[in-house]
């Protein structure tokens, strides 16, 4: 087999060095570009069929699918792929709502199947906590004791990290991160409401706090259409912010439990938060960057 001479070989080096911060973005137009395209296919094949179908889809829904792609498709011809990708999520997740509802109940939980991304059985789902301005689940406390290996213990999920399947759900977590996640027992229950505990859940797991993904895909879409990517600054930077303060308060938990010290996050973090079924909710308003969390309640 003849090789190229080494000359060859570090061009071609360089050339793909250089070329990868504009590959980056190409690729990622091109993700945004199959994204629309295939909202679009979605979206049709929805209008289609509502003449035919028992429970037809109304006016409203479309409009707000349309909405969306048109955001999208305005993001992607300004060149903000990342916007384009955040409006796509949330179009992708309410066109999934609009042809397959899923309900369930809260004590139907417990019989649900709760299984790793390889398909092995974790444990089972034992409360669910609600943020009560939207609505939305916040977290799912979970039983993996059995799985890991360390006893029963809680573990406080975001809800992000659930995909339904089946009978059950599955926990988008590989088995080496759960092993060493915020957990908790009877004795020592956190204060969910609590800003740095809250924090600290959602960067350990690598997502967006819940109160903010929304407020995330709004922002993109105010970034396409009005101000570009300038219009989503403020917000990264308060993410940006945020993720370095909660980096500060993970080295100290680490320091303190390196030293023998079984205290939880500062300022409450493993305060006594509301017994499960009954805590009350206090007065409805919308996080901010610098603000407390809205006060999550637990129902089992």
């Amino acid at each position: 087999m003849t090789r190229p001479p080494p000359a060859t070989v570090l061009g071609t080096a360089l050339l793909l060095a250089a070329l990868g911060p504009i590959a980056a973005p190409a690729l990622a137009a091109d993700d945004c570009a199959a994204g629309l395209d295939r909202l679009g296919q979605q979206a049709a094949a929805l209008d289609a069929a509502a003449p035919n179908t028992p429970a037809p889809v109304t006016q409203q829904e479309m409009a707000q699918l349309r909405a969306l792609q048109q955001a999208a498709q305005s993001a992607a011809q300004k060149g903000n792929a990342q916007a384009c990708q955040a409006i796509l999520g949330e179009a992708a997740a309410l066109q999934d709502s609009i042809a397959h509802p899923r309900a369930i109940a809260a004590d139907d939980l417990e019989e649900a199947k709760l299984r790793s991304p390889d398909g092995k059985d974790l444990g089972s789902i034992t409360e669910l906590v609600i943020d009560p301005a939207t609505g939305r689940i916040a977290y799912a406390v979970v039983e993996l004791g059995g799985f890991l290996g360390i006893g029963d213990s809680d573990f406080p999920v975001p809800w992000a990290l659930f995909q339904p399947s089946g009978d059950g759900y599955v926990l988008n977590v590989p088995k080496d991160k759960l092993t060493n996640a915020p957990r908790f027992d009877d004795r020592n229950r956190p204060n969910m409401n609590d800003r740095q505990w809250a924090m600290a859940v959602h960067t350990y797991y690598g997502i967006a706090p819940y109160w903010m993904r929304q407020s995330a895909t709004l922002a993109a879409i105010a970034g396409s259409t009005a101000g570009g990517n300038d219009a989503a600054a403020p917000l990264r930077q308060e993410v940006q912010r945020l993720s370095q303060e909660v980096a500060r308060l993970n080295r100290e938990l680490q320091q303190a439990r390196a030293s023998g010290s079984s205290a939880a996050p500062a300022d409450g973090a493993s305060g006594q938060g509301g017994t499960a079924g009954g805590a009350t909710q206090a007065t409805p308003q919308a996080p901010s960057g610098n603000d407390s969390p809205q006060p999550p309640v637990s129902q089992q």
